[in-house]
């Protein structure tokens, strides 16, 4: 019988207490994003969201993020907006953040994370812009969102199976025309149905 040495007896309760963790606790970020958003994300989805975007707590109560200990200085926001765009059960997790520090003219900054083929989230976008339009046109099953920014053009991004990838821009005078509805209401019609 092989004797299992003190080292990796030790670094085996490390690995199961970090593995446990991340499955039952959420981490203090992912605490601080998900507070009263309604979603079907388990502990460890939301805890890998928000190691995805790699925010920090700024120590602000009604900023409470920061992208890193030295802009601490400039804290921010985020909005999350859970949906489920394609119909597949699974939600993409929209989060709107950010301010001109971070994000720029825009001021704010637009990420989405999207579950992939083996189940984990993985983030889009990730650029400064406003709050998506869903447009009515779709491809691959997921709907073209327009996000605003500076500017007199709006890009329109289109799901290519992978990613978000840049498909065309809409000018100023045709955005009206579009038929489209903002993330933040889908977001909130979405939410309206779970108890």
């Amino acid at each position: 019988m092989k004797k299992i040495l003190p080292l990796e007896v030790l670094l085996f309760v490390i690995n199961y207490s970090l593995f446990s963790q991340t499955g039952t606790t959420l981490n203090p970020v992912a605490t601080q994003l998900f507070e009263n958003v309604k979603t079907k994300l388990s502990v460890q989805e939301k805890n890998q969201i928000a190691a995805g975007l790699g925010f920090i707590l700024s120590g602000n109560e009604r900023e409470p993020f920061a992208h890193d200990k030295d802009s601490k200085e400039y804290p921010f926001a985020a909005m999350v907006s859970p949906t489920d765009l394609n119909g597949d059960g699974k939600e993409e997790i929209f989060i709107i953040y950010g301010n001109s520090f971070t994000s720029g003219h825009a001021g704010s900054s637009v990420s989405v994370f999207i579950s992939n083929s083996t189940g984990n989230y993985t983030q889009n976008l990730g650029f400064p812009g406003t709050s998506p339009d869903v447009l009515q046109t779709f491809n691959q099953g997921y709907p073209d969102l327009l996000i605003g920014g500076p500017g007199f053009e709006y890009p329109v991004w289109r799901w290519n199976g992978k990613e978000y990838a840049l498909s065309r821009k809409v000018r100023d005078s045709d955005y009206e025309k579009l038929r489209k509805k903002s993330i933040g209401e889908l977001s909130k019609a979405y939410q309206s149905t779970m108890r």
